[in-house]
């Protein structure tokens, strides 16, 4: 475990703890360690007096164990159908967004999870399967902002030595064994062959994938600087000129511009193809990517204003917009933390308007916080050298015709937070 960086046996830990072996055992080893934390269990609501059972095993461990326990009880399927994402994907949202919320709460550190290295190598073959070969050598970063996993170079089956030896009780999910779901097919069909055969693999596996990431960092730092001497980009175009397309050092990076475009990676990898006819053009849900002549052209669709995406006083918790995940509440001021990256603090009056998000449009000017009189965005988006790519896609925060902030970017010096009022917090993720 990486003690001398995350600083376990000083700085207070979230533990996400589902009532399964792997949390289990990341709990009672905090526990042994003496290391400071707390967990955070979330109830789905998905198998019925089973998901009541977890919930109650874990409660009743924490209370053995002295260690304070946070629950959220949550309705799954109905925030899934809302959002219109599958019901794994809103538990995934709703778990991390719990964990953030109780760090935030208890001033935590860290939040750790009981990703091990056999999850590591299942998500291999996952994103293998879904063709998405370029995630799928990246493999799990051990730290990610906030997120942490102490196991990820620990295998399963070490995992379940330790709980046996230690006498570590645990639950099982019924659903685990249900050979339905493909990352359960990985887990019980495909992995115990592969590392009978290859007792190394998943150890293997993680050399080359932070040998990967670690380059990966090098390259993309190189390809932005080249992106910018050879990509042209005006309001709602983008060229890029064939000799930096066909390139063979720029394709990762090129992979990588047009994802964060909403593009599939099978839609990317045609429009790269040396073969590919011109006039072919492919679509995300705000770009078109055209071949022509002289390369690959992307221009941008007629953006919504954000309209239909109004958050009112009675709406406090979490919208989606686009590729970000919003979340508005009330907080104590005892608990505002300034530093944290992703959150404005504003007074709470603001949630007495109409509140509401869209992108930026030609002409939007904002009081920024620390200057005088309103800046354009635009001027803005070139002082802080965001691109045209990323300033189409930033969320705008406003209050009636007010910009209140640019998420992720700057906010306004509009209705600052003092010692009595009542504050509310803004929050945002990519999903």
């Amino acid at each position: 475990m990486n003690l001398q960086n995350w600083q376990l046996d000083r700085q207070l830990t979230v533990l996400g703890v589902s009532g399964g072996l792997d949390s289990m055992v990341l709990l009672n080893v905090f526990v042994q360690n003496k290391w400071p934390c707390v967990v955070a269990h979330v109830n789905f609501g998905l198998r019925g007096e089973e998901s009541l059972g977890d919930t109650d095993f874990v409660q009743s461990e924490c209370q053995k164990l002295g260690v304070e326990c946070y629950v959220k009880f949550v309705d799954t399927e109905k925030i899934a159908t809302d959002l219109g994402v599958s019901i794994q994907m809103a538990a995934r949202d709703i778990r991390y967004a719990f964990f953030d919320e109780v760090l935030h709460a208890t001033k935590a550190q860290s939040i750790a999870t009981a990703h091990h290295q056999d999850d590591e190598l299942e998500n291999f073959f996952i994103y293998l399967m879904r063709n998405e070969m370029h995630t799928a050598w990246l493999g799990i970063p051990e730290t990610r902002g906030h997120i942490i996993r102490p196991f990820l170079h620990i295998s399963r089956q070490i995992i379940a030595e330790f709980a046996a030896e230690n006498a570590i009780s645990w639950r099982e999910d019924s659903s685990n064994a249900k050979t339905k779901y493909l990352r359960n097919k990985i887990r019980h069909l495909l992995l115990p062959s592969l590392k009978e055969e290859f007792p190394t693999i998943a150890t293997d596996y993680q050399l080359i994938t932070q040998l990967n990431r670690d380059q990966e960092k090098q390259y993309l730092e190189q390809f932005d600087v080249r992106w910018l001497q050879f990509v042209k980009q005006s309001e709602g175009e983008i060229n890029v000129p064939q000799n930096f397309v066909n390139e063979k050092q720029n394709i990762s990076g090129l992979l990588r511009k047009f994802r964060f475009l909403g593009f599939s990676e099978s839609q990317i990898l045609q429009a790269l193809s040396v073969t590919q006819r011109i006039g072919s053009f492919w679509e995300s849900a705000q770009w078109r990517l055209v071949k022509n002549r002289d390369g690959l052209t992307l221009v941008l669709h007629e953006l919504s204003d954000g309209s239909d995406l109004t958050v009112c006083i009675d709406s406090v918790g979490e919208v989606s917009f686009a590729d970000y995940l919003i979340e508005i509440q009330y907080v104590e001021n005892s608990n505002i933390q300034y530093n944290l990256p992703n959150m404005y603090y504003f007074d709470a009056s603001i949630l007495e308007g109409n509140l509401w998000l869209r992108h930026w449009k030609e002409g939007d000017k904002m009081q920024v916080l620390g200057m005088e009189g309103r800046k354009k965005l635009s001027d803005l988006f070139i002082d802080s050298k965001v691109d045209l790519l990323s300033k189409q896609k930033l969320p705008i925060l406003l209050l009636d015709n007010q910009i209140l902030a640019v998420l992720s970017l700057r906010r306004s010096g509009l209705h600052l937070v003092n010692d009595k009022n009542r504050v509310v917090s803004i929050s945002w993720k990519l999903k």
